[in-house]
């Protein structure tokens, strides 16, 4: 599934699949319950394409946390959030040894499995991104263009010799007549009209 269809929104639990967006709002899907939900464009709202996590590195891209935990984790059960906090920060620590534990709260990874439960249910694995997406058919696309072209040249090249260079004939431009100077339309003061 694409990860740019895939959204959180502020205030709202589980995750949403964007259908249509508007000018003025968005109608999405829930992944939880599958109601369909009118999102008013002030919403605050968060693409899973744009959220990263802390490392002691560089970040990560959520897209690549979520598709390591599912490498990982196949179809073995994750622990539970609900519980203690230490069981799922060791679990997510086996996944992404190099999380930064400093700046990554306790609150953050429970919503990271919560979200990762959700996906692995709605069969949303593997996630890609949009860019992939289009490189890959737009390779395909070039692929057989250029077969196409390559066949069509041929036959092309041929009709280009037996054609003879046709000349043109210049085509003289005439001179638009020019309009007739106009009368004055001064008005006449009421005083000369009285003289005559």
């Amino acid at each position: 599934m694409i990860i740019q269809e895939i959204i959180a929104i502020a205030g709202k639990p589980g995750l949403f699949r964007i259908v249509v967006t508007n000018r003025n709002n968005l109608i999405v899907e829930s992944m939880l319950d599958k109601k369909r939900l009118s999102i008013p464009g002030t919403s605050r709202i968060s693409s899973l394409a744009d959220i990263t996590m802390f490392t002691t590195g560089e970040d990560l891209l959520l897209m690549e946390v979520l598709n390591r935990m599912h490498e990982h984790v196949g179809d073995k059960a994750i622990p539970n959030v609900k519980g203690d906090a230490s069981s799922t920060k060791a679990f997510v620590s086996e996944i992404i040894p190099e999380l930064d534990h400093d700046r990554v709260y306790n609150s953050d990874l429970k919503k990271l499995v919560q979200w990762f439960d959700i996906l692995k249910t709605n069969s949303c694995f593997p996630l890609e991104s949009q860019k992939e997406e289009e490189e890959a058919t737009e390779e395909a696309v070039s692929e057989t263009a250029e077969t196409t072209v390559k066949a069509k040249k041929a036959p092309a090249k041929k009709a280009a010799a037996k054609k003879a260079p046709a000349k043109k004939a210049a085509a003289k431009k005439t001179a638009a007549p020019k309009a007739a100077p106009k009368k004055s339309t001064a008005k006449k003061s009421p005083a000369s009209k009285a003289k005559k």
